[in-house]
């Protein structure tokens, strides 16, 4: 009896844009096995080995250096056939330095909303005297916190140089 293929089912010798993955018309379909026929390549072959107390210690502070301790496999298997690793190391005082850089710049943020709420305010509220008295006052302020971002900037191209970041 013929196989019916629903609508979710798919035919690969039918699919569009694809080629079979074996020539049909050329092999003997009634003489294959169709359940050995796709086999991926796994590895397959398992290695075994015992290490001393000092050796796992060593074997150990090279997985956490590479950056691999949770896969050890992979860094054995890059460890024998020389296979180059990346190992990244991360410094505190860079990351501390990142982090405060990072809390300045929500704070220039969250300043810069409550500078366009004052201003909203300033426009609203009050009379047309007092307005040229409020800008002079939030213009100071405003030069004051220029001054201060341009610190900030200098003294982050100085951390730069100084951390290689």
């Amino acid at each position: 009896m013929p196989k019916i293929f629903s609508a979710y089912e798919r035919c690969p010798l039918c699919e569009a844009g694809r080629s079979p993955k074996s020539n049909a018309f050329l092999t003997d379909i009634m003489n294959t096995d169709r359940k050995h026929t796709q086999q991926f390549r796994t590895p397959s072959y398992k290695y075994s080995f015992r290490l001393n107390e000092e050796q796992n210690i060593r074997f150990n502070e090279l997985l956490c250096k590479a950056g691999l301790e949770h896969n050890r496999s992979r860094f054995i298997v890059k460890r024998i056939f020389a296979e180059e690793f990346v190992v990244i190391k991360r410094d505190p005082s860079k990351t501390q330095f990142i982090a405060r850089l990072n809390d300045f710049y929500f704070q220039f943020q969250k300043f810069g909303n409550n500078y366009n709420q004052i201003v909203k305010a300033i426009n609203a509220h009050f009379s047309n005297v007092a307005i040229p008295h409020q800008i002079a006052m939030l213009e100071q302020r405003t030069r004051e916190l220029k001054a201060l971002s341009l610190e900030i900037l200098n003294l982050a191209k100085q951390a730069k140089e100084r951390l290689r970041i």
